[in-house]
């Protein structure tokens, strides 16, 4: 049981040692990608405010409620 127990230790502290000194490689998004992100959804939320799709909404909403309460107008 010993002898089990000291080659589990020692497999478990081989496997931990080498995730801690391996080379992490690209493991996530740098600054850059972020800022490049945010300027798209800015870019994306500036044109959607420019062609003004948001006041389309509310009216077709409206009549589209209205047809379903009362479809014989």
């Amino acid at each position: 049981m010993a002898k089990l127990l000291v080659s589990l230790h020692l497999k478990t502290r081989e496997m931990i040692i080498s995730r801690l000194t391996a080379p992490r490689g690209d493991r996530g998004a740098s600054i850059l990608e972020y800022a490049a992100v945010i300027i798209l959804v800015g870019g994306v939320a500036v044109a959607i405010m420019q062609l003004e799709v948001f006041n389309d909404i509310p009216t077709t909403i409206s009549r589209s409620i209205q047809n379903v309460l009362d479809p014989s107008e």
